[in-house]
């Protein structure tokens, strides 16, 4: 089953990068890194992350090293829909 990024997650995932970027370029690619492998791994869990169906029919969150990568399993694909800094109003986040 292969593994789809939203725009969205795209555009959190560069905003993630850039904020890393400004104190470590090297930390900011090892979270890319970090993001990659567990993107791979929904690939053989489907479910690893908790069902989060309170903000959005089939949502799950997989926790990578303090950001919430939010998923939903379609019928031939895992779509990443957000990643989010997990300390902030998950809520108020994800109404955006």
């Amino acid at each position: 089953m292969r593994v789809d990024v939203s725009l969205r997650a795209r555009s959190d995932i560069l905003n993630i990068h850039s904020y890393l970027a400004e104190h470590s370029f090297a930390a900011a690619d090892r979270m890319l890194t970090r993001l990659s492998q567990r993107f791979e791994d929904l690939q053989n869990f489907l479910f690893l992350g908790p069902d989060r169906s309170e903000f959005r029919d089939s949502l799950r969150g997989l926790r990578i090293d303090g950001y919430i990568a939010f998923y939903v399993v379609e019928v031939d694909r895992i779509v990443i829909v957000r990643v989010v800094d997990g300390r902030v109003d998950i809520e108020r986040e994800m109404s955006k």
